[in-house]
């Protein structure tokens, strides 16, 4: 299992307990920062594969990455 795999079934399981705090009555502040935490992991696996992606490429390949950049952060 690779760091993404892993990182992607720590965050279903998040999702998870958020469902189980919701179903159990927590309490609002609890579970929206639970959605947070979910929110943020969720933008650092995107981060984690977008730069997997950006090693993968060479020098040769530098129009690539940079269309892959302007296209994730729209510049």
């Amino acid at each position: 299992m690779n760091d993404t795999d892993a990182r992607i079934n720590r965050l279903m399981g998040q999702i998870e307990g958020i469902r189980r705090m919701i179903n159990g009555g927590r309490k609002t502040d609890d579970v929206v920062q639970q959605i947070m935490a979910a929110r943020q992991a969720l933008s650092r696996i995107g981060i984690l594969i977008l730069k997997e992606e950006l090693l993968k490429s060479s020098s040769k390949n530098q129009n690539k990455t940079k269309r892959i950049l302007e296209k994730i952060f729209r510049i």
